[in-house]
């Protein structure tokens, strides 16, 4: 076990706990501050997506790309499912912040790009992300389409399409990205590896996301506060790892 506990890990899993003591702290105000009555139900939707959205880019690409990933993806959604809940109706408006949101998950890709592969990978990966979400959400498949509240999790064939959209778009542009003259050729297939994380979380996510929906309805405000502390203790006993 202690060959395990090299410096890099010590320091990812000290992240790790940061993650769950801000995680837990927001479940825990959402119930000291109002609950679903003000504006911390938004914190309480972001994040159960940042931790869906966590588990996939982890498992697939791992801990770095996956904090930037998750944390930036995680509040968009919650934003954007926000926004959907209060105004339904598709206006020129809607359309318009849908596509908005499409270039910001592109941002968002290009800083997890830009952490692990470099700079010029991060900004080309972010700018034809953001391209290429805007142009599959304006054919019909961004997360607001999709968005419903039920008790299970749902899937459907429109739900899996825009999944494998995002993969295509995603893989294409990390490819790209991986061609540029700094790039090691081994970043093209890394690009791959980037869609196929987009396609497996984007699954995820529209699998979960309505009884998360759901859930944060109909939880009791005080069940919210005691899974937050739960979770402010977990984080400080990976904090304590290091020492």
């Amino acid at each position: 076990m202690p060959h395990l506990l090299t410096h890099e890990f010590v320091a990812e899993l000290s992240l790790t706990g940061m993650g769950l003591d801000v995680l837990g702290g927001c479940y825990l105000a959402y119930e000291l501050l109002g609950g679903k009555r003000g504006p911390l139900r938004t914190i309480a939707q972001a994040t159960g997506y940042i931790a869906l959205f966590f588990i996939g880019y982890n498992i697939v690409v791992g801990l770095r790309y996956a904090i930037v990933a998750a944390s930036g993806m995680g509040i968009l959604l919650a934003i954007e499912f926000r926004r959907a809940a209060i105004n339904p109706t598709w206006s020129r408006e809607r359309r318009a912040t849908v596509l908005l949101f499409a270039f910001l998950r592109g941002f968002v890709l290009g800083l997890a790009g830009i952490s692990i592969a470099g700079p010029s990978f991060g900004v080309v990966f972010g700018i034809l992300s953001g391209i290429g979400l805007s142009i599959s959400y304006a054919l019909g498949f961004a997360p607001t389409q999709d968005y419903e509240t039920k008790s299970k999790p749902h899937l459907s064939k429109h739900k899996v399409l825009a999944s494998f959209w995002r993969a295509a778009v995603v893989s294409v542009a990390g490819m790209v990205a991986g061609l540029l003259p700094a790039a090691e050729t081994h970043w093209v297939l890394f690009g791959l590896k980037l869609g196929m994380a987009a396609g497996t979380v984007s699954a995820m996510v529209s699998l979960f996301s309505p009884t998360i929906e759901w859930w944060i309805e109909n939880l009791p405000e005080r069940r919210l506060g005691v899974m937050g502390v739960g979770l402010i203790l977990v984080g400080m006993l990976f904090q304590s790892v290091q020492y």
